[in-house]
């Protein structure tokens, strides 16, 4: 009996902590978290109020990757138990997504496509108020069959928000189109 065999019978329960690192959650996790500290190196060096929304972002995304980093290295995942035959409401949410999108037609995918299309053709020439109105009521309306009343509130209260943080707040310049409405 060679000395592998039996270190490998004595191990073979226990495995050591960096065994159950996984891989994947690592290098992603080292990726993003150079990509967001990188991103925040970069909008230091931007003017204050255009600074704002880009260090936000980034300095979240630091420290969530720092998070998520702490919890890959020290609190590794515990081994799955083997997959069994579970009823359709058991199913995880990956499951459940990767079945949706297997599901999905080529006339949703178009659907979706026009719909998104349509957004920025109004987008361009309209601006982004006029846009974020029509597109939002059109959608509730005619896609998700919302009534009237609901439609027109929600895209007035969402296209007040968009234009009260980033024109007011913010002072950022919203996109106008070519019949420049914003």
């Amino acid at each position: 009996m060679s000395t592998e065999t039996i270190w490998n019978t004595a191990d073979a329960g226990k495995p050591r902590w960096w065994q159950r690192i996984n891989m994947s959650d690592l290098i992603i996790t080292i990726i993003l978290l150079a990509v967001f500290t990188a991103a925040l190196i970069m909008a230091t060096g931007f003017k204050p109020v255009a600074a704002y929304f880009p260090l936000g972002v980034s300095a979240l995304g630091v420290i969530g990757s720092l998070t998520f980093l702490v919890r890959v290295l020290f609190l590794p995942r515990k081994p799955e138990a083997p997959k069994a035959a579970l009823p359709k409401e058991t199913q995880s949410f990956s499951e459940a997504e990767y079945e949706f999108f297997r599901s999905l037609t080529r006339h949703d995918w178009l659907t979706s496509f026009a719909w998104l299309a349509s957004f920025y053709v109004v987008l361009g020439v309209f601006g982004i108020y006029v846009a974020s109105i029509a597109f939002t009521v059109a959608y509730l309306r005619f896609a998700v069959r919302t009534k009237w009343l609901f439609s027109v509130i929600y895209a007035v209260v969402l296209t007040g928000l968009v234009g009260g943080v980033f024109g007011v707040v913010l002072k950022l310049p919203l996109p106008g189109g070519l019949l420049g409405i914003a």
